[in-house]
């Protein structure tokens, strides 16, 4: 093999490295990443249950939906399924009494939910009183629910 033909080996053998570290960041190595709390929008609330806190991070209020952030501590989702509640001025909002959004896992015993709520069908005004009712609905009988209130604020984003 000649000087040329080794300069080319070499070279093919860098760029097939940096195709293989791309593919695999892309698909193995993002997943390694710990997932991330967004910031929040509204002053934390902070309510303690039982041996563990909810925290109301983030609330959003447009023209067709209501967004919650909410994160969970202390507690584990093997033991309680989390619902969510959203009212405004103690008329209910959302009608399954969970919202559809998403979950964040950050740790051990720690969440960050998001509820979203469609509300094309609610005729609200530009500003809101929103009263967030987190329930923490335990799998076995005998323990009793965890429930947390929050209350805020809203004005309609345009």
């Amino acid at each position: 093999m000649d000087k040329k033909e080794k300069k080319y080996v070499i070279a093919i053998v860098i760029v097939v490295a940096v195709v293989l570290g791309v593919i695999w960041y892309f698909r193995v190595g993002y997943l390694l990443k710990k997932p991330e709390m967004p910031e929040a929008n509204i002053e934390i609330q902070t309510k303690m249950v039982d041996r563990g806190t909810i925290n109301l991070r983030n609330a959003e209020y447009t023209e067709g939906h209501i967004k919650v952030g909410y994160e969970v501590n202390g507690f584990s989702l093997k033991e309680y399924n989390v619902s969510c509640k959203l009212y405004n001025d103690g008329n209910l909002i959302s009608s399954s009494g969970s919202t559809d959004g998403g979950l964040i896992e950050l740790d051990e015993q720690h969440y960050y939910f998001v509820g979203f709520e469609n509300i094309d069908q609610v005729n609200l005004p530009d500003s809101i009183n929103l009263t967030v009712e987190i329930t923490g609905i335990p799998n076995e009988s005998g323990q009793k629910p965890l429930t947390a209130l929050f209350n805020v604020d809203l004005d309609k984003e345009m």
